[in-house]
């Protein structure tokens, strides 16, 4: 089985460990940040990710004292060890 693996940032902060299996069948499905409810992901395909939270946004609020969601997020490299 082929496993495809890499790490996502959403622009709230959260960075998510993402891996991609291929699945017995199709999946329809999407992926919500759990810090700010932004989808990250739509997907409709038998290869499928996984989500695997590495590290939660800092507290740090916005210039007018609020945290925002964002919808943009990027795509980190994968870290060699």
């Amino acid at each position: 089985m082929v496993v495809i693996e890499k790490q996502r940032q959403c622009r709230c902060g959260a960075v998510y460990h993402r891996t991609e299996a291929m699945a017995p069948s199709r999946e329809i499905d999407s992926f919500e940040c759990v810090a700010c409810g932004v989808t990250l992901e739509k997907w409709d395909t038998a290869w499928v990710p996984t989500y695997r939270l590495i590290s939660v946004p800092s507290a740090e609020p916005d210039a007018d004292g609020a945290r925002r969601p964002d919808a943009a997020c990027k795509t980190i490299p994968p870290q060699r060890s």
